[in-house]
């Protein structure tokens, strides 16, 4: 223990009141930092202000006008591209140098345009068309607003006199362009037609096809082949089928006109009949017995037996007749051939003739189509006197404008009052800058601190990643004078943290991987299922600090079965959101699954103070931090920022925001 009973062992959160200099230098301070932003703000007020109401006033006034233009442009032009070319001619150079004549003769003195009036006039002026009409807004801007309506009121008179002017202009040209055409094309029909009548009469070729000889003499023999043909085929066909029946021993139908053949059968008919009607008056025996029916029999056997020689004779004959008329019919089709082969050469000939011949009509056809549709539009144009009538109609005219268009002198005396205070604030933060005190290390002190027992030796402490803060004082818990502070920081490694994941299942494991990825409680009984993108691996946070981390892939599966995405997915075997004490059992069973030491004293707190150590650990900015896990207590701040002082802090961008922990898949 000390000797010296006043001096008092100063200890990170314990209140220091600060001695009587300090207070003296701070008010300095503040002086100095209100004069430096007071006179930066006034000089930018000042110089802003005088900037924003030295500026003159402009007027804008603004006139209506329809215009109606003829459509005298070339075949194919559309209306709407005739009205934007028109549209040009509004602020083009020689309509406002007209325009400057007109006010001169209306008695605007010169010198208010200046020497270059048509440029003065260009720089004022604005041509605005309404779309999907024939309506177009001009606007003057200016800061005489008499010369702004003056010059609007007498623009459409300028204008309407010069578009009739170049309207009738162009409707001449057109028409005379237009003749010209036509006279050309007259002279090329008369031309190709004279051309195509030469070209028949020297090479023979008839404006009908068919008048032709050589065609007609080519069709007659192709109607002929086709006859000889058919014959051909059904020579071979009766031939074939009178062979069949002689090779099976058959009657045919070539033989049954035979009158011989045909006489023997009706004799043999005629005593089989006979024999029949014996057959029925006397019995086998008698008839066996009978000379009449035995000579009947006998006769019978004769009349069969000449019967098969004539029909043998018969189909031989026939056979003979068929194979000569399929001779004669090869013989005409091969004739016929022949004579077609003979005559390609002259229709091929004839053939191209009529190519060249259809050429030069298809070349005269197109002339004497062009030559008609433009007959047509000269007779149209010439016709049309309207074509040199160009409507411009005030719908809206001119009036002097009371109120001036711009500036806006409120709007921008706010926006200067907020520029300088802009600018007095960062003046006033550069001069703070370079007027920094020196830090002064404090004179070191020898003092002996007594420990009570259980003083700086939390139960974790040794093991791998946990942490404690000393406590001072003959009360654990207290500090001198009865000062709390901070709570002893309980930590997890990247083991414990890996082996509590591995050892939970289902809701516990989707409790402990939100408390690692450093939600709050109540941010993690407000995540529903919708907020868990399984695609995108991305989980938007609800509450106060709303935002959106990226998640380890094995999350999802952690999901109740039919969770619904908007119900809580913390929620016990009713359906029901977990409680506050509900979350803190499922915690310590997991973390005594887990056997992790100590694992009764570890709750919400350690595993989110972990997420937060790890994003420190990594490099995180301080002022990012709230980003990724929303508030942070200024307590735990300054307890976990003494671990990783020497560590050099980066942007958000720069870190892997999920720990090795979470990266790996707890079912593997």
């Amino acid at each position: 223990m000390s000797n010296d009973p006043t001096m008092t062992p100063r200890w990170p959160g314990v209140d220091d009141s600060p001695g009587p200099a300090a207070q003296a230098s701070a008010r300095r301070g503040n002086r100095r930092r209100l004069g430096v932003f007071g006179l930066v703000f006034l000089l930018a007020l000042v110089a802003g202000q005088a900037w924003n109401f030295s500026r003159p006033a402009e007027y804008r006034a603004s006139t209506r006008l329809q215009v109606n233009l003829p459509e005298v442009g070339r075949p194919g032009s559309s209306a709407s591209a005739a009205f934007t070319t028109k549209l040009q001619l509004f602020d083009s150079r020689p309509m406002l140098a007209k325009l400057g004549d007109a006010l001169a003769r209306a008695g605007v003195p010169t010198g208010t345009l200046g020497s270059d009036p048509a440029a003065t006039l260009q720089s004022m002026l604005q041509v605005l068309p309404v779309q999907g009409s024939e309506v177009v807004e001009l606007r003057a801007v200016g800061g005489d607003p008499q010369l702004l309506a003056a010059m609007l009121n007498a623009y459409p008179e300028v204008v309407r006199n010069d578009i009739a002017a170049r309207q009738a202009k162009e409707a001449d040209a057109q028409l005379t362009a237009a003749r010209q055409e036509l006279a050309r094309l007259e002279r090329t029909a008369t031309d190709r037609r004279a051309k195509l009548d030469a070209f028949r009469q020297r090479e023979d070729v008839a404006a009908d096809r068919d008048d032709n000889d050589a065609v007609a003499r080519n069709k007659g023999l192709n109607r002929a082949l086709d006859t000889a043909v058919e014959k051909e085929a059904a020579a071979t066909a009766r031939v074939n089928a009178i062979s069949k029946a002689v090779e099976e021993g058959k009657s045919s139908t070539q033989v049954r006109s035979d009158p011989a053949l045909s006489g023997l059968e009706t004799r043999a008919h005629q005593v089989r009949e006979d024999l029949k009607e014996l057959e029925r008056t006397y019995t086998a025996e008698f008839l066996a017995m009978d000379p009449r029916a035995r000579a009947m029999r006998a006769r019978l056997a004769e009349l069969e037996a000449q019967i098969v020689r004539q029909r043998n004779v018969s189909l031989q004959g026939a056979l003979q007749a068929a194979q000569e008329d399929q001779t004669s019919a090869q013989a005409q089709v091969e004739r016929l051939r022949a004579q077609l082969r003979a005559t390609r050469p002259a229709l091929t000939k004839t053939n191209a003739r009529f190519g060249e011949a259809k050429v030069l009509e298809d070349d005269l056809a197109q002339v004497d189509k062009a030559r008609r549709d433009l007959l047509e539009r000269v007779s149209r144009l010439e016709a049309d006197d309207a074509r040199r009538v160009a409507t411009v109609t005030v719908l809206e005219a001119a009036s002097v404008p009371t109120a001036p268009f711009r500036p806006d002198r409120w709007r921008d005396g706010a926006l200067v009052l907020a520029g300088a205070a802009a600018l007095a604030l960062l003046v006033m933060g550069t001069v703070e800058l370079f007027n920094r005190p020196a830090r002064v290390s404090a004179p070191a002190s020898n003092t002996t601190v007594l420990l009570t027992p259980g003083w700086g030796e939390h139960p974790a402490l040794g093991q791998p990643g946990a942490h404690a803060a000393p406590r001072l004082g003959a009360t654990p818990g207290q500090g001198f004078a009865g000062t709390a502070l901070p709570p002893p920081l309980q930590l997890l490694s990247q083991p414990e943290a890996m082996a509590l994941l591995t050892a939970s299942r289902g809701t516990s494991r989707l409790l402990c991987g939100l408390a690692l990825m450093g939600l709050s409680v109540d941010e993690a009984l407000q995540v529903r299922a919708a907020d868990l993108d399984a695609a995108q691996l991305r989980m938007n946070v609800r509450g106060a600090w709303a935002r959106q981390l990226p998640m380890p892939a094995w999350l999802p599966r952690t999901l109740p079965p039919g969770a619904h995405a908007d119900q809580p997915v913390l929620q016990d075997a009713a359906g029901q959101a977990l409680s506050t004490a509900d979350v803190a059992s499922m915690v310590i069973s997991a973390a005594l699954d887990a056997q992790l030491a100590q694992a009764a004293g570890i709750g919400w707190q350690a595993l989110r103070d972990t997420a937060v150590d790890w994003l420190i650990g990594q490099g995180l900015r301080y002022s990012e931090l709230p980003k990724v896990v929303g508030r942070v207590d200024a307590e735990k701040l300054q307890a976990l920022s003494s671990r990783h002082a020497d560590t050099s802090r980066r942007d958000l961008d720069g870190i892997e925001l999920l720990m090795p922990a979470l990266r790996l898949d707890p079912d593997v």
